[in-house]
């Protein structure tokens, strides 16, 4: 494990709207930016860099009872978490945020691979070992898993595909914020099928999200849009791969049955306005979470992502009251 960089309450840019936000003493510490790596799988993996960079919001030489482990969304990043990370730092010293770049993202090491995925059982594997990295440094600690939009993709089918293996739960809790449930009903059917035929034909040409949304603007909060992300953001990916595209597309289809095998406590957050799910798709999603796990918040005026939207104090307060009102400690 190389430490690569730590500084004190250090601020970036998603874009230019998110830009600010909460100054702490110095004795509270500090979002850390560390490597991990992952143990290859593949004979292609043993000579590759397979070390990705993390970000930890945690006080010194704190114990904390509860680790967040955040999976960032498409086009995003381990900084996302920011947000979040510096709400609890400040007011809960027993919970402590970690967040990891995800491979074929704007942050993978390796550049040829950004924007593309090969096999998106990869992503569940990193979220693994990820957080097989927490427990063994938190080993009391309870493990919650917070996706945001694709990240709650991974979450979900990681999730899904512990349960189905026969192992137990591998987190104790999770959050979806802006989970991607279902396909808009104006999206047009020949427009997905079409992305599928033609990722058979050829899986690495690349199209952007703008050229899948026909050239719609994709409001992203009350003022910002996604192609104003090439703009502000260093990690941005103009453009994906079909076989990407496609993975995200199957992944889409199947969190319906990945819901229902939610056995740990479960919290859904979603915006009203947002431009990848309904609220009423957001809904029917929730709707097959056990009622014993669940637990829903919505914002009617919000858009996709929560947490840097108008309403975000609310989103992470919302959040942070859930997190607390957990068992303190893994049992």
């Amino acid at each position: 494990m190389k430490r690569i960089s730590c500084k004190s309450g250090g601020s970036r840019a998603r874009m230019a709207a998110r830009l600010g936000g909460l100054l702490l003493a110095p004795l509270l510490l500090t979002q850390c930016a560390t490597n991990y790596s992952l143990v290859a799988e593949r004979p292609e993996e043993a000579v590759r860099n397979e070390t990705f960079g993390y970000r930890k919001w945690m006080r010194p030489e704190a114990t904390p009872q509860t680790v967040v482990i955040g999976v960032h969304g498409f086009c995003g990043a381990a900084i996302d978490y920011e947000n979040l990370g510096k709400r609890l730092l400040k007011d809960q010293p027993k919970i402590a945020v970690y967040a990891y770049e995800v491979r074929g993202q704007g942050k993978d090491p390796l550049k040829e691979r950004r924007g593309d995925i090969d096999d998106p059982n990869l992503w569940f594997s990193d979220l693994a070992k990820f957080s097989g990295m927490v427990r063994t440094k938190h080993p009391n600690a309870r493990i919650v898993w917070f996706g945001e939009s694709m990240g709650a993709l991974i979450v979900s089918h990681a999730y899904e595909n512990a349960i189905a293996a026969g192992q137990s739960p591998p987190c104790d809790a999770i959050v979806l914020s802006s989970p991607i449930v279902k396909f808009r009903e104006d999206f047009p059917k020949w427009k997905k099928d079409l992305v599928h035929g033609a990722a058979e034909v050829a899986p690495t040409a690349r199209l952007s999200l703008e050229t899948i949304a026909g050239g719609q603007q994709v409001q992203m909060t009350h003022d910002t849009l996604h192609s104003e992300q090439a703009e502000t953001n260093a990690w941005h990916i103009d453009k994906h791969t079909l076989r990407l595209l496609v993975a995200l597309s199957d992944l889409i289809d199947g969190m319906p049955a990945c819901a229902q095998t939610f056995k740990v406590p479960t919290l859904v957050l979603n915006g009203g306005k947002d431009f990848f799910s309904s609220a009423a798709d957001v809904e029917s999603f929730y709707g097959n979470i056990p009622k014993e796990s669940r637990s829903h918040k919505y914002y009617p005026d919000s858009y996709h992502l929560l947490m840097y939207d108008d309403k975000k104090e609310q989103v992470i307060g919302d959040v942070e009251r859930w997190l607390v009102k957990l068992p303190n400690a893994k049992n």
